[in-house]
């Protein structure tokens, strides 16, 4: 015995005994009990369960609206027969066939192949209702749906969105097609701070924004969002060095535009109120020019927009304006300490002006000072500059005129000459806008009205 199972021919005869036992133990636990029933040759049944049903019909001029996507088949047939079948099922089909029909609606008899012949099938439902309709092709618009912009970066603000194509077309048929209310490309703006491109799959909706399931050609498109940074608008201001040449006066300058926009950080461009220009060399103005100036970028900002700022100046021929009885202001005076100015007399002067006869015909006295400050002086004889100012385009011949003055120590809440000189501006300003009393006052009314009329003007 012990050679017989050294044999390798034994061995592979003994598996063989024991797989073909295994087998019809198998087959006889799974069929009903039949007197004298031969195992692989007594019949039974297998239930197929969902099965998938195919339709065949002209999928290049119609498109399938109704079927039933499964169906149930029974087999009843041997027992071994049952289990070849089972074997073979990728081979199996169960189907309906319209290839020859147009589009409407039929009722249609449930066919299969690939069953083995010895079986009987039977197959619920026999028959199905399907449906086939003609294709259309139609083209939908594009709209961007942006979600989430309450969640971008603070400040940030979202442009109006490009899309390309701007179109896309739906070939399917007219009872789906007539579904469709909008055709949309969703972008989701969270933590958003740049401007980007994205890629997005084109969804179909209908009436009650249901997504339509149907496919897209093309199935995306593309969408560019621009996305801005904080931004705040703010006036530019130029820039002068230098002198003009004698005998010309600046008579209009221009700038366009005369405000730019800045974008940055909201702390940053929070704090800006103005933008520098670079200075214009009035030295090298010899006539009317025109430049165009960079727009510098303050510290923090980003960008700035437009990046350049042209300027039109006009000159014309100097002329000379003066205000008699000019008074001083004084600024830096201790509260317990008094000035008197020696010189000039009483702190006034007649105080000239040099520029346009466009721009001197509408100034105003109120708008011009002499400041004398004399913080940190002690009490004694001084002299210092005094510093004039007015509107642009003016030029003081007398700027930096030397005064002497006396600063003497009084009583805490006595009168400054510094407010009586301010009053006496003030006085004068009213001064020349009451009537005329008598005949040399009605000259100086009359020049005084000239001027305003040559203001009005201009």
């Amino acid at each position: 015995m012990d050679k017989w199972f050294n044999r390798n021919w034994f061995i592979k005869l003994s598996s063989l005994v024991i797989a073909i036992m295994l087998f019809l133990m198998v087959n006889m636990d799974g069929t009903p009990n039949q007197p004298g029933g031969i195992p692989g040759i007594t019949d039974g049944s297998r239930v197929m369960e969902e099965v998938a049903l195919t339709v065949y019909y002209d999928e290049e001029n119609y498109v399938l609206t109704e079927a039933p996507e499964t169906v149930q088949v029974t087999l009843r047939g041997p027992q071994n027969i049952l289990t070849l079948a089972q074997v073979t099922q990728p081979q199996q089909e169960v189907y309906v066939d319209l290839t020859d029909k147009e589009q409407g609606v039929y009722y249609e008899r449930v066919q299969h192949s690939g069953f083995p012949s010895d079986l009987t099938l039977s197959i619920v439902p026999m028959t199905v209702r399907v449906t086939i309709q003609e294709k259309q092709t139609v083209s939908f618009p594009v709209e961007v749906e942006l979600i989430n912009e309450g969640q971008m970066e603070e400040g940030y603000v979202v442009g109006t969105p490009e899309v390309t194509p701007s179109t896309v077309d739906i070939t399917a048929a007219q009872g789906m097609i007539e579904q469709i209310v909008s055709a949309k490309a969703v972008i989701d703006l969270s933590s958003r701070d740049s401007s980007f491109e994205e890629s997005v799959a084109v969804i179909f909706y209908d009436e009650n924004g249901n997504d339509l399931e149907l496919n897209a050609d093309p199935p995306a498109v593309e969408v560019s969002v621009p996305v801005t940074s904080p931004n705040k608008e703010v006036p530019v201001r130029l820039g002068r060095e230098g002198q003009l040449p004698d005998g010309m006066a600046i008579d209009t300058v221009r700038l366009n535009p005369e405000n730019v926009t800045i974008y940055g950080p909201v702390e940053v461009i929070n704090d800006i109120t103005f933008v520098d220009l670079p200075n214009i060399d009035l030295s090298e103005i010899s006539g009317d020019d025109t430049f165009e100036l960079e727009v510098p970028l303050p510290d923090g900002v980003e960008s700035v927009s437009p990046e350049t700022v042209t300027v039109d100046i006009e000159v014309t021929e100097e002329e000379e304006r003066e205000f008699s009885d000019f008074s001083i202001d004084v600024e830096g005076l201790e509260d317990n300490q008094s000035i008197e100015i020696t010189s000039p007399d009483d702190g006034q002067f007649d105080l000239i002006v040099n520029g346009s006869s466009t721009l001197l015909g509408r100034l105003e006295r109120s708008e011009l000072q002499a400041l004398l400050d004399v913080e940190g002086l002690e009490a004694g004889e001084h002299e210092a500059n005094i510093e004039i100012s007015g509107p642009q385009n003016l030029r003081f011949p007398q700027q930096g005129m030397t005064v002497t003055f006396i600063i003497t120590e009084t009583p805490r809440g006595s009168v400054s000459q510094a407010n009586t000189n301010q009053e006496k501006n003030d006085e004068e300003d009213n001064n020349e806008e009451e009537e005329p009393e008598d005949d040399n006052n009605e000259e100086e009314s009359e020049n005084v009205n000239n001027e305003h009329d040559e203001e009005d003007t201009s």
